[in-house]
């Protein structure tokens, strides 16, 4: 995760949204492209993800999906 004045930054990048959500980065490529994954934006031309975006994306999908245990 990068890093601004100190304190990490909320952006991350493909590669690092993938970690975070521990999935590969052609999922995540494969959800930009096909309009289904979280919000991203663009930062100088390189996409970047907000992890509050990330966070509500995965409690959506894993509300959709039912989480496993039973709930």
């Amino acid at each position: 995760m990068s890093e601004t004045k100190g304190r990490p930054s909320p952006f991350l990048t493909t590669k690092e949204a993938a970690a975070y959500l521990r999935i590969t980065v052609r999922t995540m490529e494969n959800w930009r492209w096909s309009n289904n994954g979280p919000k991203y934006r663009k930062h100088g031309g390189t996409v970047v993800y907000h992890v509050d975006d990330l966070n509500d994306y995965s409690t959506v999908w894993n509300r959709t999906r039912g989480s496993g245990n039973g709930t």
